[in-house]
This record gives structure tokens, C-alpha cells and sequence, in this order.
């Protein structure tokens, strides 16, 4: 069944294929011809089952940027504050206005309100789920994982959005469809699931970035240089040989295994894209303006990807401070992150207010909103969809040790560009930022609102190593919001 928000008294109305077969049969009768149904059956909603909004920014996005912040960023501090509820729950921050009438979010949160027409807050995500591991492949691939809990990736994960834009929507030669840095995100026992291509195999991973070590660079490339001696014109004699060899081996390399060494080819002789790490032949004054921190850096990155044509940057929030990777050319990590995980003292971190006041809430709201602002500048924002959210929020209660706990029951997320309407909120949590209250969210849906801004509908389909068909996403597009 397809499912449109709007015209039933629980805000969706429902469509089956055959009605809108029936449908759309029925008009080309009419009028001698269904030129929608071809682009239907690739994965295009008809016209009629698509508000008037959605069908101007159906593919709108020709790049995704998910900005991460692992760990659960505090909603009811950040973008849904409670400053009526009691002291136990509302905290130690006030909200402040935005410069969108009726809209407040944190205090330590300046330079975002005064550009919250650029974004929209979603306020009634939910999935109930409190572990870091699980919760996280929910929000990187839009499905609840098989096991639930702190549990290692598996062959038959679902993949992260990057992988299926890597099937669906790839970018041209010489640019890596899939992008992530500054590392992989894990737990203290496991690697999070959800960060790669899962059950559409390793073809589709991303490429990973980490800070460089090297005196003069700010981010290490696997494969970016070529060996002292090695040009172009020998490299591509290396291509031959192990094409001829091979051969001569009487087999040929899985079609995995030879994408992955296409791609590697491909990137070695691409400079435009190579380039695009350079992130140290920035002016001072642009990367000071994102933030003198690997977080702010990884924005810049992310930035240069976009102008690279990548199709999918993912900056996940870097949860351990490396100062060395940041004391060259000037630029050093004044600025300490931490983890968004602000249980209190009983688990040895800062508590919840002082962690966001000092540490986390600075380097966001900088390095936000100096991307968001580069983007619109050099007109980019609207063809670029960026999504901030981390796995679930935090505690309306404060816990004894001056934290906040695990929470999945509702929590927040940031859109903009890529056909989201800036300057709103959707959905409302209940007074005390328990429970949604309106409009509830599930990842299944933020999933879905994302591949619509990128051209891709739920219903489309990618195939599992065993040739198994799964939908993209089991969820509906927030038409409210594009």
C-alpha cells in the first residue's frame, strides 16, 4: 500500500497500486496516452498521489550531507525546550528566538536562530529503541536492524543511505559515490552497524577519511598520491597487466572485487577530486569562520565534497580529541568535542550542561551555520540536502548525576536545502518532551523524505546478495516539510 499524508482523519489518505493504476488508466484513456506511468514504474510518484510542494522537489538534492552526532544530542536542550516544565526536567538553559516568528531553540545556539530560515525542526522523531548500536542503524538506513542492542554489523544489515544513492543515484566516474570521515563511529564493545553497504555488499561501502598525520595536510585519502615514479601513463600499464593476468588465471575478479578496483583506478587519476581534500588551500579566514576543530574541518571537507560532485558526505560527530591532527599550518584544535553521550558523573564524563555549554553546542552552531551560510553563498543549498540527527535524544529527567539517559521515545533532527522548506517545525513532543504529541515521525519516514529530495520513492527497490527485493524505505515521505 502507498500512503499519503493529508485527507483522512489520521492525516494520511491510502492508495493502492491497482488505484492508482485504476487511476491512471483511466486518465490515459482519456487523453489518449500515460506518459507518467513509465516514470512510475522507475520509481516516480504520479502526480496524483504527490501535493503540488513535493512534486517541485522530488529530486531536487543532487548531494546528501548527514551530519551525525552520535552519541543522542539533547533535544529538550537544543531544538525542543521545555521552559515551563519543571526544574527537573527543563534544565539549566533558556530558548532563545529565532529569526523565524513563534520558533526558539537553545541560547547556546546563537548563530543557528539567527538562520533558521534556511532549516526546519523535526520535533516528534521516534523509535523507541535506546541502545547505541541498533538505534544507529536505524537512523543511517531507515529500518530497525534484525538484533537489537550493542551488536557488531552483519552481512545482512541494511545499507546506509549512501550505499543505496551509490546504486541508485551514481555519481560519475572519477568521484566516489560515498564519503564518511572523520572515522568510524563505534561503542566501547562494537563498531556501529549501519555505516556500509550491508546486504548490497562491500562494493558499496563508503570511502573512509581520517585526519591526516603529515606535516601540511589536514585529512589523509586512501589512495590519494601515487607512489614516487608511478604517472598516469604507468598506472594505467598496471590496469592492463592485472586485467591481462586475470585472464591468464583463466577467471575474472568478482564483480564486487572489480568494482572496488575500478573505482581505485578511477580515483587515482581524478584531480578534481582528489583536490577536494586539500581542505589546508582554504584562506585562513574560511576555515577559522567554519572552526579551529576537527568538527568545523570536517564541515569545510564536506563543502569541498559537494563542489566534487560526491553524492553522499556523511561528518560523523568526532567523539576523541586529536589535537595533533590540527597543529600545522596555524590551525589547532582549540575547541575540545565530546560525545553527545552526557550520562553525568556515574559513567566518569562531564554532566549534561556543562558538556553542551563548553564543549559540544560551540562547534556546532559555529561550523553549522558557517556551512549552511557557504552553501546558500555560492548557491548550493538549494541542491544540497543536509540532515542533522544523532541515534535518539536524552531524558526529559534529569538523572542523579546531573545527566541525561539514552532516549528513543521522541527526539529531534535538522533539514535543509535540497527542497526542504525552510523557517518551520513539524510535530510537537508532549509538555515535558516524553513522548510525541503530534505528527509523530518514524525513521522510516525521515528515511523517505530523504530519497524523495534525492528522486528516489519508498517503494523503489534494491536486491540483496541472494537477489531478494527490499523497498528503500517503509515510511512516507513528510510532505509538510519539502
Amino acid at each position: 500500500m502507498l500512503y499519503i499524508r493529508g485527507g483522512s482523519p489520521d492525516g494520511r489518505q491510502t492508495w493502492s497500486r491497482r488505484d492508482i493504476l485504476r487511476v491512471g488508466l483511466s486518465a490515459g484513456c482519456a487523453m489518449g496516452g500515460w506518459p507518467w506511468l513509465s516514470s512510475f514504474a522507475q520509481g516516480a510518484l504520479p502526480e496524483a498521489a504527490t501535493p503540488a510542494g513535493g512534486r517541485r522537489s522530488f529530486g531536487q538534492a543532487k548531494s546528501l550531507v548527514l551530519v551525525y552526532l552520535f552519541g543522542g544530542p539533547s533535544h529538550i536542550d537544543m531544538w525542543d525546550m521545555k521552559p515551563d516544565a519543571p526544574s527537573g526536567i527543563r534544565g539549566e538553559f533558556k530558548p532563545i528566538d529565532t529569526n523565524v516568528p513563534g520558533i526558539q531553540i537553545t541560547e547556546h545556539l546563537p548563530q543557528l536562530a539567527r538562520q533558521a530560515d534556511k532549516y526546519s525542526i523535526i520535533r516528534s522523531l521516534s523509535h523507541g529503541d535506546s541502545s547505541h548500536g541498533s538505534a544507529s542503524h536505524t537512523m543511517l538506513t531507515g529500518y530497525r536492524p534484525r538484533i537489537l542492542g550493542e551488536v557488531p554489523p552483519r552481512e545482512d544489515d541494511y545499507p546506509h543511505y549512501g550505499a543505496v544513492l551509490g546504486r541508485l543515484r551514481p555519481s560519475d566516474a572519477g568521484t566516489a559515490p560515498f564519503v564518511s570521515f572523520p572515522w568510524a563511529i563505534s561503542t566501547s564493545t562494537n563498531v556501529v552497524p549501519g555505516q556500509t553497504g550491508g546486504f548490497m555488499g562491500r562494493a558499496l561501502d563508503p570511502w573512509r577519511v581520517e585526519p591526516s598525520r603529515r606535516a601540511g595536510q589536514t585529512f589523509d585519502v586512501p589512495l590519494a598520491t601515487l607512489p614516487d615514479g608511478v604517472d598516469g601513463a604507468r598506472l594505467e600499464s598496471r590496469r592492463r597487466l592485472l586485467d591481462e593476468l586475470t585472464a591468464m588465471r583463466g577467471k575474472q575478479i568478482s564483480g564486487e572485487l572489480a568494482t572496488i578496483y575500478g573505482r581505485a583506478f578511477d580515483l587515482l587519476v581524478s584531480p578534481r577530486f582528489l583536490e577536494a581534500f586539500r581542505v589546508e588551500r582554504e584562506p585562513d579566514a574560511v576555515r577559522q569562520r567554519y572552526g579551529e576543530n576537527l568538527f568545523g574541518q570536517s564541515l569545510l571537507l564536506a563543502r569541498r565534497l559537494v563542489e566534487a560532485s560526491v553524492r553522499t558526505i556523511v561528518v560523523y560527530w568526532p567523539d576523541r580529541t586529536e589535537p595533533e591532527a590540527f597543529n600545522n599550518n596555524g590551525v589547532i584544535d582549540k575547541v575540545a568535542v565530546a560525545a553527545w553521550d552526557t550520562h553525568g558523573y556515574h559513567v566518569g564524563n562531564t554532566p549534561n550542561f556543562p558538556r553542551l555549554k563548553d564543549h559540544n553546542l560551540p562547534p556546532l552552531d559555529q561550523g553549522l551555520t558557517a556551512f549552511l551560510g557557504d552553501l546558500a553563498e555560492r548557491g548550493l543549498l538549494d541542491e544540497t540536502l543536509v540532515a542533522v540527527t544523532g541515534e535518539f535524544g536524552r531524558s526529559p529527567k534529569i538523572n542523579r548525576d546531573a545527566g541525561r539517559d539514552h532516549y528513543g521515545n521522541v527526539f529531534s533532527a535538522m533539514l535543509a536545502g535540497g527542497g526542504v522548506r525552510g523557517g518551520q517545525t513539524y510535530g510537537t513532543s508532549d509538555k515535558i518532551g516524553a513522548l510525541p504529541a503530534d505528527r509523530p515521525v518514524s525513521a522510516g519516514d525521515f528515511a523517505a523524505t530523504l530519497y524523495h529530495c534525492l528522486g528516489i520513492t519508498p517503494e523503489t527497490e534494491v536486491h540483496d546478495r541472494t537477489n531478494r527485493p527490499h523497498r528503500v524505505a517503509d515510511g512516507v515521505p513528510v510532505w509538510e516539510l519539502v
